[in-house]
């Protein structure tokens, strides 16, 4: 079945059989990828140092994949297919609209996020939070599907789907942290000098790096647990989702400290 394949194509056939609305509204995303390179290329203007359109792309091209591995870990579950459905459709229709805001800010010349400078600028953040909020707790009936209603599946691979989804939701609550600080960066303000394409800061804390790692342990370690499972190796997804869970935590920590990814 290649359940661990990463060719596109097979990603988005088993995404569309766990949910059709994260198949399509995740391809939706990649094609609104393209046209935010394009705009990259020729809308020139900055924010915070960087080109405007910079993390629209970040976060077109990673909500896409979340949604594709939704709609793939919603194969695994045997909750009531109404209600898998429904899980997948609300969490795209989230994503969707959360994106709205992102690229829509971009277009305006402002912050999508940690914005309160108007009222209409605070809206805009405050409606994303909530949409953030409700995705988190589809994360958490996600993560009790899948431990009271998992198909059968190997070893490996069911605890690989268990560690990665509850690291999401673990990192879900981090964003939520830095929500609440109102910036990415400790130590300085959001902006400064950070690494190519990431941005993170080159000077500073930033929260954004165990933000990520944490939210693509969602792919790491359910796609490590198959493949470890069909060489035999079930309980290695035990010590791939050591060193998973513990640079989320080290990096949390890192940022905490003040302290840059690389120093």
């Amino acid at each position: 079945m290649g359940h661990w394949s990463l060719n596109p194509i097979d990603w988005f056939t088993r995404a569309q059989d766990g949910s059709q609305a994260c198949a399509l509204v995740g391809l939706l995303h990649f094609i609104l990828l393209a046209l935010v390179f394009m705009a990259m290329f020729f809308d020139q203007r900055q924010l915070l140092g960087v080109n405007i359109w910079l993390k629209p792309a970040k976060f077109l091209v990673s909500s896409g994949i979340y949604l594709w591995t939704l709609g793939w870990l919603l194969n695994f579950v045997e909750a009531p297919i109404v209600a898998r459905s429904s899980l997948g459709t609300i969490a795209s229709i989230l994503i969707l609209l959360e994106n709205v805001g992102v690229v829509g800010q971009a277009l305006r010349g402002e912050r999508s996020h940690f914005n309160l400078s108007t009222v209409f600028n605070s809206t805009v953040f405050n409606i994303m939070g909530v949409m953030i909020l409700i995705n988190t707790i589809l994360l958490v009936v996600l993560l009790w599907w899948f431990l009271t209603k998992a198909a059968p599946m190997p070893a490996g691979a069911l605890w690989g789907c268990r560690l990665g989804v509850l690291l999401a939701v673990l990192a879900s609550i981090e964003g939520g942290y830095m929500a609440a600080s109102m910036a990415h960066t400790v130590g300085m303000k959001d902006g400064g000098p950070g690494i190519p394409m990431l941005n993170w800061s080159k000077e500073a804390g930033d929260l954004r790096v165990s933000h990520f790692i944490g939210l693509h342990g969602l792919q790491v370690l359910p796609l490590g647990g198959f493949l470890l499972s069909e060489i035999g190796a079930s309980a290695g997804v035990f010590i791939l989702a050591l060193f998973q869970y513990g640079a989320f935590v080290l990096t949390f920590l890192q940022a905490v400290a003040k302290k840059p990814l690389f120093f």
